[in-house]
């Protein structure tokens, strides 16, 4: 995590952006904070200016479309992007997470979860919430009665199963130990070998693929 972050804020709202600077100042004292009112704004400023994290309102000038993730990434690959937004998130956080977001927080959470949303992001990780972690659980026990198109898809052991059913109910690594009376390396290990199966590289992966192919996943966890 960098000990003095650059950071984009690019939001229309003048309150937003004062209650923003100062969840940031308040868990990163000495960071350096940038402000933009349009999508267009954001990007020349990214265009000049190396950035760790963009904090950026779907519902901007410019903006509201999954193609602005993409824009910024134009101007700044590797620059990390955590949505904040009024917008429902049960409805737009997985299309902006499947479109490249590292994180969708809303305009209505508590300044330390949008605290905890920016820590996370600007170290390099990934943030969902709660609400979305439910969701893709939720679609997937809905789901369970579907008819899979193809058994033993992803080649997963019973253990794997297992810690897959947890995974989807948002549980993290020493938790699912702790529940199963396992080792972390022993989890971190399954994890790591549940990542290469799916072909992704972290939980949010993961998260969405499964979101994206259940029909074929649902005959792996019965």
């Amino acid at each position: 995590m960098p000990a003095n972050p650059r950071i984009l804020i690019i939001e229309d709202h003048e309150i937003v952006i004062w209650a923003l600077t100062k969840v940031i100042t308040g868990t990163f004292a000495n960071a350096t904070i940038f402000s933009a009112p349009t999508l267009d704004q954001g990007i020349e400023i990214l265009q000049d200016n190396f950035m760790n994290l963009v904090v950026v309102d779907v519902d901007i000038p410019g903006g509201n479309s999954i193609k602005m993730i993409a824009a910024l990434r134009s101007a700044q690959p590797k620059v990390q992007i955590l949505i904040h937004t009024g917008m429902e998130e049960d409805i737009y956080a997985l299309e902006y997470l499947s479109a490249g977001a590292n994180g969708f927080v809303s305009k209505k959470a508590p300044f330390l979860t949008v605290s905890e949303a920016i820590k996370l992001v600007i170290s390099g990780k990934n943030y969902i919430s709660p609400l979305t972690k439910n969701i893709i659980s939720d679609n997937f026990l809905r789901g369970r009665s579907r008819e899979a198109n193809s058994s033993n898809h992803f080649n997963l052991t019973i253990r794997e199963k297992e810690i897959t059913r947890l995974l989807l109910k948002g549980k993290w690594t020493k938790e699912i130990a702790n529940e199963l009376g396992l080792q972390l390396t022993t989890i971190s290990t399954h994890k790591g070998r549940i990542f290469e199966k799916f072909g992704v590289t972290n939980s949010i992966e993961l998260y969405i693929k499964i979101q994206k192919e259940l029909p074929l996943f649902l005959k792996e966890l019965t």
